[in-house]
């Protein structure tokens, strides 16, 4: 086998190799940026106003709890605010996901309730069917369960488990990766010494192999809409899983499209450095040519 020959295939393997370190490289940091934070959790919830409907919902289940009392809604008023349930559902959602123990403070939001509902039962002159105090703090216990239950989000210990997985295994696969890749870009320019217009080539292809990898489970995504088929209630907790797919696959697209336009650049380095090598090339012969005949 001709030395040119060996040099190729080992050319060729190295760029493969390297296409799949590009790959990898690019999909866990589309997954550790798009997916894998806690951030990315606040952003989808913010852009479909989670806690805003989870409040107008909570509040209707509420009324629904206390009228076969004979209560009316305005027991509740100035009990909850949007802005506390947003709190307090930021808050649970971090102990969550960190697994940790967050104790939300509930006794502010009993005690008014529980002022408000003695306020209206002597106002309305309403008769206990019972020791009054005590069906109050049933009442009152009640509505402070569904609070929690309400502010609560499914599934975000097991979430929080995987996110943490994730981020302890990053920085070593995606480090172990890099070195990988800079080996195989080495190897190729060691086989290269005096064409560095075949480095290019060589890398333009494994970038363009990682692009492509990495665009096709957003496109796929796109294309299927299968996440939005997903058949979760309500409303609100819907639209949040979907706008946090929907963020993620575009974190991966545009991680995938910077790749792409990388592998462009440097196919359209090659071709510039090959054309001005011919050139020089062209230009030196033509000069000694001239040398020659004088």
């Amino acid at each position: 086998m001709k030395k040119s020959s060996v040099r190729t295939v080992i050319c060729i393997l190295a760029s493969m190799l390297l296409s799949i370190f590009v790959s990898v490289l690019a999909i866990m940091l589309s997954v550790e940026l798009g997916f894998a934070t806690n951030n990315s959790l606040a952003i989808a919830l913010d852009e479909v106003k989670y806690y805003e409907r989870l409040y107008e919902d909570f509040m209707d289940k509420c009324e629904s709890v206390v009228i076969p009392d004979g209560l009316g809604a305005e027991v509740f008023d100035g009990v909850f605010t949007v802005e506390q349930l947003k709190s307090d559902g930021n808050a649970y959602l971090n102990a969550q996901l960190n697994s940790t123990v967050y104790k939300i403070n509930l006794d502010s939001y009993k005690t008014k309730l529980t002022i408000n509902i003695k306020e209206y039962v002597e106002k309305n002159q309403l008769v206990a069917d019972g020791n009054e105090d005590e069906i109050i703090e049933a009442i009152t216990d009640n509505i402070m369960d569904y609070y929690i239950k309400m502010i609560s989000i499914p599934y975000a210990s097991t979430i929080g488990s995987i996110f943490r997985t994730i981020s302890a295994y990053f920085p070593y696969v995606f480090f172990a990766m890099l070195i990988f890749a800079i080996i195989t870009i080495w190897i190729i320019n060691k086989q290269n010494p005096h064409k560095k217009n075949r480095v290019f080539r060589y890398l333009a292809y494994a970038i363009m192999s990682g692009a492509i990898t990495t665009l096709v489970p957003p496109i796929y995504c796109i294309y299927t809409n299968f996440y939005t088929k997903i058949q979760v209630y309500p409303g609100y907790l819907y639209d949040f899983i979907v706008r946090y797919i929907e963020n993620g696959i575009r974190i991966m697209l545009i991680i995938g499209i910077i790749l792409f336009i990388v592998a462009i650049a440097m196919i359209a380095l090659s071709t510039y450095i090959k054309y001005k090598y011919i050139h020089v090339k062209h230009h030196h012969h033509h000069h000694s040519s001239d040398d020659s005949e004088a």
